[in-house]
């Protein structure tokens, strides 16, 4: 994706730290993650983009779903490597989408939480597009991007290992039209709130 290279190397630095760090699954995220599996009818194959340290993919395996791990950061691709599972890495904005388990045929879903943060918001509506083309009819997808206006750069770690993020943050009239215009049937924008200030706007939305 276009994410800038700079949050791309942060990734690959801290990827088994910030795989600790985001171990403990939020409330929010939890939820989500109950309501897609349900719409999805408790089985179907679904391609995750940004697995991280995979703690996601790891509840929607519980539950009954088959998922595809990639990630744009090979540290984390790596990590998930030495950890036993097949992970792939992926860029959604030029790569191929195209599931190698299955040739020829779409998922059933898309799941992208807290990872299009980093999407340029000229780039996001191609890459919400090539997520649509690679879902079947009436697939389903889970997305959050931070609420808000305009794109930051955060700032963490250390002088020895300074971690860089760039963000695009979104209001979600804009994020709706967005959706739509890629080729999805929003249901629902939630407004998630994580730790204070950390606002999130959550989406399901099927494949038109």
């Amino acid at each position: 994706m276009s994410t800038d290279l700079d949050t791309v190397r942060s990734y690959d630095t801290v990827a088994a730290e910030y795989a600790a760090e985001a171990a403990a699954m939020p409330a929010w995220v939890s939820t989500e993650i109950d309501a897609f599996v349900t719409e999805l009818g408790g089985s179907g194959r679904v391609l995750e983009i940004g697995s991280g340290g995979g703690r996601d993919a790891l509840e929607l395996e519980k539950r009954g779903i088959s998922v595809r791990r990639t990630d744009i950061s090979k540290g984390f691709v790596e990590l998930l490597r030495e950890s036993g599972f097949e992970a792939d890495l992926l860029d959604p904005l030029t790569e191929d989408l195209a599931d190698p388990q299955r040739p020829g045929t779409p998922y059933d879903g898309i799941w992208a939480c807290a990872c299009l943060i980093h999407v340029a918001r000229e780039d996001f509506g191609t890459v919400l597009g090539r997520l649509a083309e690679a879902t079947r009819t009436g697939g389903r997808l889970h997305a959050s991007v931070r609420e808000g206006e305009g794109e930051d750069v955060s700032t963490h770690g250390s002088a020895a290992a300074p971690r860089r993020y760039v963000e695009t943050y979104w209001r979600e009239f804009a994020l709706r039209s967005a959706l739509t215009d890629a080729g999805w049937i929003v249901s629902e924008v939630r407004l998630c709130v994580g730790k204070p200030h950390d606002r999130w706007l959550s989406v399901r939305a099927s494949r038109a």
